[in-house]
């Protein structure tokens, strides 16, 4: 299955945004025990070091990361014009 998913996001354009569409407040990260972010997240953009760290870049702008947290910490947006990920059949 996992090689399935690996072919189908290869399929996939990404052009990052030089502007973060995700800034996460990390010290609200600290009191967070289930770390839902890291679990959800279908590009698997978050892990935890320490602290909770993130990336923009190939992220495939579900929103899942905003709607899980729980603590509001992560603050999402779509890239702006131009910028993101740009799906095509493969």
């Amino acid at each position: 299955m996992e090689a399935h998913l690996d072919a189908k996001l290869a399929t996939l354009i990404s052009k990052p945004d030089p502007e973060p569409h995700i800034v996460v407040q990390t010290e609200l990260c600290l009191a967070c025990e289930g770390r839902p972010c890291t679990i959800v997240c279908p590009a698997e953009l978050y892990w935890w070091e320490g602290n909770l760290v993130h990336n923009c870049e190939g992220c495939l702008e579900c929103g899942s990361c905003r709607a899980v947290c729980p603590h509001g910490a992560i603050t999402w947006r779509y890239p702006r014009g131009g910028y993101g990920v740009r799906y095509r059949w493969g």
